[in-house]
């Protein structure tokens, strides 16, 4: 494939699929467990229906943590584990996301990427359904695996 066609991509050729998510009443240590665990970075809030309510990030939760940890006050990890078991994932979600569509391009993904400072964007259909996630490490498999390698 060319550089254009890849470009031209619909996302829903690439996205991941397989997402791990939270409830918006999820504790936080419990989404911490899942990010850990799983090894990822971003893990979709969503309601009983699949529909996309906001997103929660490894980042989010070091940045809730970061005040007693980082100066290695006494205490900081008793504050943190209170912080993590008292807060739940509505608390700290961002819940004005740029959402995109399956039939959304790689370009796209590409130009709001470049545009904002973040690395995740959650696919939904028409009815705001969650059915994927695009990360800028999706990007990156796209244009280095075999099957969508370039022909230059």
């Amino acid at each position: 494939m060319t550089q254009q066609e890849l470009l031209k991509m619909p996302v829903k050729l690439f996205m991941t699929t397989e997402l791990y998510v939270a409830q918006k009443d999820t504790i936080m240590k419990e989404i911490n467990i899942i990010l850990e665990r799983e090894n990822i970075h971003h893990l979709p809030v969503v309601d009983e229906d699949n529909k996309f309510l906001g997103i929660i990030s490894k980042s989010d939760i070091l940045l809730l943590l970061d005040w007693g940890t980082k100066k290695n006050l006494p205490g900081a990890d008793r504050k943190n584990v209170f912080l993590l078991t008292s807060n739940l994932a509505v608390d700290l979600m961002e819940s004005n996301v740029i959402t995109l569509s399956p039939e959304d391009t790689a370009e796209r993904c590409v130009q709001i990427f470049r545009e904002n400072y973040f690395h995740a964007l959650p696919v939904v259909d028409e009815n705001g359904i969650l059915i994927g996630l695009v990360t800028t490490y999706d990007l990156l498999m796209m244009a280095y695996t075999p099957q969508f390698q370039l022909n230059m």
